[in-house]
């Protein structure tokens, strides 16, 4: 976890007034205890060229060893699982034989042959752990009477009763240059000899079956071999850890003996401590920091077993009283002789427990667990603070004071975050992976800023400095501790008239001895600058940390401070910024707190706009009803109504009203997902549930929600001015224009007084509820049923349609109204059509006054169930032969000529001609023969009812037609159908002049349209088919069943091609082939109506085939 920290400023910081040197810094931190290892050199290696640079390298090789393994014997730890000791520096000293065991019992510690021990020890580390005697012997003659002699009695002096827990190796040497050939023969032998040397070392000098004998091989010219040196390595590792695997099982012997002897008399609790301490220290340098601590948290373990039998009699008095104590750095060590007031019995507890957890929170540094020395001394500062608070109530002495707690808690807690944000920065901002508990080092070192800052607000409300008030008065105590500083009882957390009298000051200064802090109290100035730099600290942290909330909180005390010193516009930027911070974290009481504090800063300050205070009170409004809401009583009813009737105060002074979006304190629900319709007037209602919030009744200008249609039409139900209690109330909205259709709730508003507000839904991702989902939360969904005696306004084309004179009819039907007055316009979507509505044609009864114009067609008094039919030209191409036309007509009615209704239609109908016609003329002699072939335009099927040439009375030219029979002639898309004509002059002597004969075709509309294939005319078939179910008397289910089999029966291929067989083959026996069709038709058919069917087809067909028959005869002729 990356963390670094925050700047702090130098006026907080504990650095600034620390009275004497702090604990070690970060690089001693991170170093272990000196192993100390001895050594002797023979006078064989002494007369060496290269012993000094043999001892050289040993001694590189031993700073540090690293990678030790050690299981502690059974009893000397809770678990008796092998501890790795990473890494151990070795200190090379020379053996002084001469040094005597008396002169090493007083500088270690311990004590030497037959003298008792020091009551002062030392940790383990004191004495060597290993004596090496390092010697070179050339020979077996020279081994056997010189160096075995020495051996022997400089084993006899590393194994005295004093040294009896040290280790001793015997190193035989063997110096060789790089130009020796150690392979020849003389190499050989050499070796040979050496190793018989070593052997006879072993076999002498091994003990206990231990081999303490090594031999090394040293290279000398730089080019030293690491291998030569591993067994020797490996064998001052083994005994390392063999020396103090003895050393510290001793050491736990005695401190358990001295344990054991609490209950009898003249045991000394401070000697226990020294005595354990020592063990933790040496844990401490060998690096099992995890151990030492152990130890520290048995010997906390043992001082409240102590402090609970109320057996103090070691220590001296409570302490706390010494000058500096309430600015001491809490994890200094060396402040005080610790050690020296330990063992005299003179330690007080107060400097006991300093030491203690300073002790315990410097193991924690080295492990790298930076947040883990924040919490302890977080527990270790609020607790014991606490414990000196309840000594003093129960003192009959002064001792400490209520000033003096605050000045060490608030100098205790910065030395301790400083100390720690130390450390962080000189390892890079990195905890180590054992620093798993608590909150992280960002959170705790908040707590301890925050367990500052609370001291600051106790010494701001005595000298004056801060009101009673929150969020200041929020660290005063619930139950004042009384202090005695004289016979008079003096409470320091009680209120005073005069903060500013001498008596009072000296009693807030008692105990104090803090430069920053007495200035802060002598200084509002320099207080402030405390205050504002520590909280300003605090918000940083948080915010670093991820602690937005308390962060938030800490703002809120920084402006609380600008608005007690007058700072109105320092306070104010603080607070705009709160509410919406509150409101992410949907702290709802705290936001409304906040934001009630935003507005009245706001008010405050001078050149305010209007608008922004109105915007201000609603959000407070919001705020406070939603908190009403939840907590469900009364007790925001009075703010609510005073803050409304302020913004209803200041909206009404406004010249427009002001838009509120964000905001509804009035929610609509729907009583019904339709509308309902009033027989007597065009228009219909919407039933909607109002819901007020508001705690009094409250008058709304209007209301009224907006609906859309699939094609972007508004429409509009509203209701005018109503007092709205508070709860739900039913409101009937009214739309007057005649609409109908599923339409969609997109919006919805209210005014009160000048406030208007406007509510948007959101589009829902899934089907919802009309009825059980309010307006607010989701868009929903209204069906308005059709009127249809309401007035109506249509398109249509015209049944008479003339080529070269485009025209299409607009149908105004009245309903049930009688229209007072009414405009309608016409407009073209796409542009491409224009519509002359000056040259309209009435082509209804004249009724009531038209005027048309270019722009629109007005009308006036037209009676109630009266259909006005307008004929109007239009030019252009519509896009697709698709004509389209918006039209918007508003009109008034004579029962409510002050509503005017609106009805917009988007229309579209078909212009495009079912049919072509080819016409085909030849002459013959005097007559000529005009042939006219009308084909399927849209590939389906049409009737054709006649075709005639139209001739005037005064032509000259006679026009005769082929007769056929008087049914409708189909024309199928694959089979046009000829008529012709035979066209001639009256006289026979007068050639007739150029003359235009105009044809005339009555079509039947197509039944269907749909495309098939092979189109068929199945209208007889059909209508026998229906006869089989009289019993219908719906038109509408009739049509439904006629068209659902008509599809059928096209669908059915089979039965389809078996029909155009048989018109193909008009010779085949019909009545066989209509017992087919019947049998194998998919739905139930009548034969006879079959037959009839299809012997008119045949008629019809017949008649085709002779006209064209008759017009290739003509063709061929010519």
């Amino acid at each position: 976890m990356q963390l670094s920290s925050p700047s702090r400023p130098a006026s907080i910081s504990s650095r600034a007034y620390t009275p004497s040197p702090i604990s070690p810094g970060p690089g001693a931190l991170a170093s272990n205890g000196n192993v100390k290892i001895t050594y002797t050199l023979a006078q064989s290696i002494q007369s060496s060229p290269y012993f000094a640079v043999l001892l050289e390298s040993l001694r590189s090789r031993v700073q540090p060893l690293r990678n030790l393994h050690w299981k502690p014997s059974a009893g000397t730890l809770p678990s008796s699982s092998i501890r790795t000791i990473q890494y151990v520096d070795a200190e090379l000293v020379p053996l002084d034989l001469g040094l005597s065991s008396a002169r090493l019992s007083a500088v270690d510690g311990f004590g030497g042959d037959g003298t008792a021990r020091s009551q002062i020890p030392g940790t383990v580390l004191a004495k060597p752990f290993i004596n090496i005697w390092l010697g070179m012997c050339e020979d077996a003659d020279t081994y056997k009477n010189t160096v075995r002699r020495q051996l022997k009695d400089w084993v006899a002096s590393v194994t005295t009763q004093s040294k009896r827990d040290q280790e001793w190796l015997i190193v035989l040497v063997n110096i060789s240059s790089p130009g020796q050939d150690a392979a020849g023969s003389g190499g050989k032998r050499l070796f040979q000899m050496k190793g018989s040397i070593i052997d006879r070392m072993r076999a002498d000098f091994t003990l206990a079956k231990r081999d303490r004998c090594v031999q090394l091989n040293y290279v000398t010219g730089g080019q030293d071999d690491p291998a030569s040196w591993t067994e020797l390595i490996a064998k001052m590792k083994d005994a390392i850890i063999t020396t103090l695997d003895s050393r510290i099982s001793e050491r736990m012997d005695d401190v358990r003996r001295t344990e054991a002897q609490r209950a009898v008399p003249g045991w000394n609790f401070c000697t226990f401590f020294v005595l354990k301490e020592s063990v933790a220290e040496s844990f401490e340098g060998m690096g099992l920091l995890d151990a030492a601590l152990l130890q520290y948290s048995e010997l906390e373990a043992s001082f409240y077993q102590v402090l609970k039998e109320k057996n103090l009699s070691w220590f001296g008095k409570l302490g706390g009283t010494a000058p500096g104590d309430d600015a001491a750095p809490l994890l200094s060590v060396t402040k005080k002789p610790y050690r020296d007031l330990i063992m005299s019995n003179n330690i007080s507890v107060f400097d006991f427990r300093c030491y203690l957890v300073a002790r315990q929170c410097l193991l924690l540094a080295k492990m790298g667990a930076i947040s883990d020395v924040v919490n302890k001394a977080t527990a270790f500062i609020s607790a014991f603070s606490r414990t000196l608070r309840e000594n003093e109530a129960r003192s009959v002495l002064n001792s400490l004071s209520e000033p003096f707690l605050e000045s060490w808690i608030f100098s205790c807690a910065l030395n301790v975050v400083d100390e720690c944000d130390g450390w962080m920065e000189a390892g890079g901002g990195q905890e180590s992976l054992s620093d798993t508990k608590g909150n992280g080092y960002g959170a705790a070192k908040c707590e301890l800023l925050e367990l500052a800052r609370e001291q600051l607000d106790k010494i701001g409300i005595r000298a004056g400095h801060l009101p009673r008030t929150a969020p200041f008065s929020t660290s005063l105590p619930d139950h004042d501790a009384k202090s005695r500083p004289n016979p008079t009882t003096y409470e320091p957390h009680a209120a005073v008239s005069d903060p500013n009298s001498e008596e009072h000051r000296r009693f807030s200064r008692l105990g104090v001895t803090n430069a920053h802090l007495l200035e802060a109290i002598d200084s509002v100035t320099a207080f402030d600058d405390i205050y504002k730099q520590l909280v300003t600290r605090i918000i940083e942290t948080c915010q670093f940390s991820g602690r937005s909330r308390t962060a938030m909180r800490f703002q809120g005390t920084l402006a609380a401070l600008y608005l007690h010193r007058g700072d109105i516009s320092s306070a104010q930027s603080i607070y705009v910024n709160l509410p919406t911070m509150y409101a992410n974290q949907h702290w709802d009481l705290l936001e409304g707190y906040v934001q009630s504090l935003h507005l009245e800063t706001s008010k405050a300050l001078e050149g305010t706009p209007s608008e922004e205070l109105i915007l201000q009170t609603l959000a407070l409004l919001r705020v406070d009803l939603l908190s009403s809401q939840q907590a469900q009583h009364d007790c925001f009813s009075a703010r609510i109504q005073q803050t409304l009737q302020s913004a209803l105060q200041a909206s009404s002074n406004l010249d427009s009203p002001l838009r509120v979006r964000d905001f509804s304190p009035v929610d609509l629900k729907l009583t019904s997902d339709a509308t309902r319709l009033d027989d007597s007037i065009d228009g219909s209602f919407l039933d909607v549930i109002a819901s007020s919030r508001f705690p009094e009744t409250i008058k709304l200008n209007h209301i009224k929600i907006v609906l859309q249609g699939r094609d972007d039409t508004q429409v509009i139900f509203d209701h005018p001015t109503i007092e709205l209690s508070p709860g739900n109330s039913l409101i009937p909205l009214f739309c007057p224009d005649p609409i109908s259709g599923l339409l969609a709730v997109i919006e919805f508003e209210y005014q009160i007084s000048g406030l208007l507000f406007q509510v948007k839904p959101p589009e829902s991702q899934k089907p919802i509820s009309s009825m059980k989902t309010s307006l607010s939360e989701a868009r929903v969904n209204v069906r308005v049923p059709e009127d249809k005696r309401a007035t109506q306004v249509t398109m249509q084309m015209p049944r008479h349609v003339i080529l070269g004179d485009q025209r299409v009819l607009f149908k105004i039907g009245t309903g049930r109204s009688i229209l007072r007055s009414g405009t309608l316009s016409v407009a073209s979507s796409s542009g491409q059509v224009k519509y002359n509505l000056a040259s309209a044609k009435v082509l209804s009864d004249p009724c009531g006054s038209i005027k048309c114009t270019n722009e629109e067609v007005s009308i006036e008094d037209l009676p109630a169930e009266y259909d006005l039919v307008l004929s109007v030209p239009f030019s252009g191409s519509p896009r697709n032969d698709e004509l389209e036309a918006t039209l918007n007509f508003m009109y008034t009615t004579v029962s409510q000529p002050e509503v005017t209704r609106t009805i917009k239609n988007n229309c579209k109908s078909y212009v495009g001609l079912p049919l072509i016609v080819n016409i085909n003329d030849k002459f013959r002699d005097q007559r000529l023969f005009t042939n006219v072939v009308v084909h399927s335009a849209n590939q389906e099927l049409i009737r054709i009812a006649k075709v005639t040439l139209i001739n005037s009375t005064e032509s000259k030219l006679a026009v005769r037609q082929c007769t056929r029979s008087p049914r409708p002639v189909p024309v199928w898309p694959s089979r046009p159908a000829p008529w012709l004509f035979q066209i001639q002059s009256k006289d026979a002597n007068e050639l007739p002049t150029s003359n235009a004969l105009p044809a005339e075709y009555d079509v039947h509309s197509p039944y269907t349209s749909r495309i098939h294939p092979r189109l068929l005319d199945l209208d007889p078939i059909l209508d026998g088919a229906m006869t089989l179910h009289s019993n219908l008397n719906s038109q509408r289910k009739q049509k439904a069943l006629r068209d659902s089999a008509e599809s059928t029966l096209l669908n059915d291929s089979k039965w389809t091609n078996m029909l155009e067989l048989l018109r193909q083959s008009p010779k085949s026996d019909v009545e066989v082939w209509v017992k087919h069709l019947v049998e194998n038709a998919p739905i139930q058919l009548d034969f006879d109506s079959v037959l009839n069917g299809i012997k008119q087809m045949q008629e019809v067909d017949a008649d085709s085939l002779y006209l064209w028959n008759l017009l290739a005869r003509f063709t061929s002729c010519h």
